[in-house]
């Protein structure tokens, strides 16, 4: 089991590269991004986020001589819960998922009286699109990626459009890594100072279908590698490419399926939501001793098991000021896989989406996240 480092995660990443043009914040930044900024002449940096393409994974497909793994500096902590809604918002904004209350794919929200996937809108279990969309943007508004940066231009770079780029002036979509990586060394070329954010889905999406060890995913590794090699290559040498990512995967086992769990299940009054490694759970005040019994029983091998106090008081989602909907969020119980399985919980019309590889859990796959550092060396 990995516990968040909140002083050595990726919010030291977004602490540094946001903090070299102005921002301030409360996680302290990142000795080995420092030493590279502090030997002058940086004006531009590209923060390079590839979903999914954790520490243990790149070490795992790539072999000893790759781009990345010979400019890996060093491993830091992945945010909790270690995936994607908590995470690349947590990098993008430098807040925690405490703090931003973007705590996963699945959230309750009372507004709506359902269970929503926060990023589509779509209704969890059922997979039908909320009339209204998603309420998590009106009810959690991002704070502002340009909050603090006093001297630079921010440029946003996705495959889609995303609330996450909603504050952003300069926000750009495009579909293909090789694209993105063109448009930054464009940007880049250009007089003044300059943050990029990119950010791909990949190799994550290839991995919850194919799994975190399939010939497909190996070879996303291997093209991400070479694109990011070629990318460097074109720098010049004010530019320092950043690469990270949100949180690394493992192959899930097999399901508890908490509905065929009667001593589990009465004991809730709604199904569990957040994700399916790091699932909150709403407990019935009579039933409490009776759930933490039967869970230990059942599940105990494969996960950690905090009360919402515990977990807050050893700061497990952040640190800072915490917001009103986190603590809808939470549950009474928050369960964090440590082995392979997950939690699922079939309702009577619901739908059950199938992935090999998975995340969000306290697993050192999970929660460890490479920090890449390239300088150009070309003429300005």
């Amino acid at each position: 089991m990995r516990l968040p480092d909140y002083d050595r995660s990726s919010l030291s990443v977004t602490a540094s590269v946001k903090g070299h043009f102005g921002a301030q914040s409360m996680y302290p930044r990142l000795p080995e991004i420092d030493r590279q900024l502090a030997a002058g002449g940086i004006n531009k940096i590209v923060l390079l986020l590839a979903d999914g393409y954790g520490e243990y994974l790149l070490r795992r497909h790539l072999p000893a001589d790759a781009f990345t793994l010979t400019h890996d500096v060093c491993a830091v902590s992945a945010v909790f819960p270690s995936t994607t809604t908590a995470a690349t918002t947590s990098i993008w904004t430098g807040v925690s998922p405490l703090e931003h209350g973007w705590m996963g794919w699945s959230l309750y929200f009372k507004e709506s009286a359902a269970q929503i996937d926060a990023f589509t809108g779509c209704e969890s279990h059922r997979g039908e699109r909320m009339p209204d969309g998603s309420p998590a943007s009106k009810l959690m508004p991002l704070p502002d990626v340009n909050a603090g940066i006093a001297d630079a231009e921010l440029h946003m770079i996705f495959p889609f459009d995303t609330s996450a780029m909603s504050s952003c002036a300069h926000k750009h979509v495009v579909r293909e890594l090789d694209d993105m990586l063109s448009l930054a060394r464009a940007l880049c070329a250009e007089e003044g100072r300059k943050l990029v954010y990119i950010y791909t889905n990949e190799p994550d999406h290839t991995m919850h279908e194919t799994g975190v060890n399939s010939a497909q995913t190996k070879a996303n590794f291997l093209r991400i590698d070479e694109s990011v090699r070629r990318f460097a290559g074109t720098l010049s040498d004010d530019a320092l490419l950043v690469l990270t990512a949100d949180h690394g995967l493992v192959d899930a086992t097999e399901p508890v399926i908490i509905n065929e769990i009667p001593e589990i299940d009465e004991c809730l009054w709604m199904p569990p939501s957040i994700e399916a490694r790091a699932a909150a759970f709403f407990v019935k005040p009579f039933r409490r001793a009776q759930f933490e019994r039967a869970f230990k029983e059942r599940c105990g091998g494969d996960f950690v098991l905090f009360t919402r106090e515990e977990a807050l008081d050893m700061h497990l989602f952040g640190r800072g000021a915490m917001h009103r909907k986190t603590e809808d969020f939470i549950g009474d119980y928050i369960a964090c896989a440590t082995g392979g399985r997950f939690i699922r919980y079939d309702t009577i019309s619901g739908r059950v989406p199938h992935m090999i590889g998975m995340h969000a859990g306290l697993t050192d796959e999970e929660m460890t996240v490479p920090v890449v550092i390239a300088r150009g060396e070309g003429r300005r």
